[in-house]
């Protein structure tokens, strides 16, 4: 009887580590209302799952935005942090595209989020360094082929779009969907996105 539990508990391991891995996914945010404010384009990432090597739950999301907006980001740089936001927003965001990561990549994308974090301020500058650029930098260590072009710098979901359509011409989709256009409302986004593998 012990050599059969040990057995079965062997197994059970093995189910769960294969089943263990975090998901990322690439999401933008339309101009709308959230809450008793007014919501501008902005470009986050999600993360969600169980990582391989300790079974360690994951359930997060980042962006980088102004502290506050204002008409002052038009003229210069200013103050710039690296936010969470709460379930609703991310529903009420569209998915674009969503990756499996190994535990290196879950790594390499904390410590980016952590590199933003610590940036001398003022950080944030609306044409050089802001959500765009932020996602571009985690699509660029996930080996994602994003765009250089600067026509996308102001326009997240441009953006990510461009980055969906260049992933879907790799060989590394798993599965596909087209994204529908996205309306200022509070209803979630039920579209499809698209799953691509990344190399480690």
């Amino acid at each position: 009887m012990h050599q059969v539990l040990l057995t079965a508990l062997f197994f059970f391991a093995l189910a769960s580590g294969a089943c263990a891995e975090v998901r990322l996914t690439f999401y933008s945010h339309h101009f709308g209302t959230y809450g008793l404010g007014v919501t501008f384009p902005h470009a986050h990432v999600a993360l969600s799952g169980t990582t391989g090597a300790d079974a360690k739950p994951v359930k997060a999301n980042f962006g980088f935005t102004a502290d506050t907006i204002s008409p002052s980001i038009l003229w210069g740089s200013v103050e710039g942090a690296v936010v969470s936001m709460p379930d609703d927003y991310i529903a009420m965001s569209q998915p674009h595209l969503s990756l499996t990561i190994s535990d290196e990549q879950y790594r390499s994308v904390l410590a980016i989020v952590d590199r933003w974090r610590k940036y001398p301020q003022p950080s944030y500058n609306l044409d050089t360094h802001n959500c765009v650029t932020f996602v571009k930098e985690i699509a660029i260590a996930l080996r994602l082929p994003a765009s250089n072009n600067v026509k996308f710098i102001r326009n997240p979901k441009e953006f990510l779009e461009d980055l969906q359509l260049r992933a879907s011409k790799t060989n590394r989709i798993l599965a596909t969907g087209r994204p529908q256009p996205s309306i200022p409302s509070a209803q979630p986004h039920t579209n499809k996105t698209k799953t691509v593998t990344t190399g480690n």
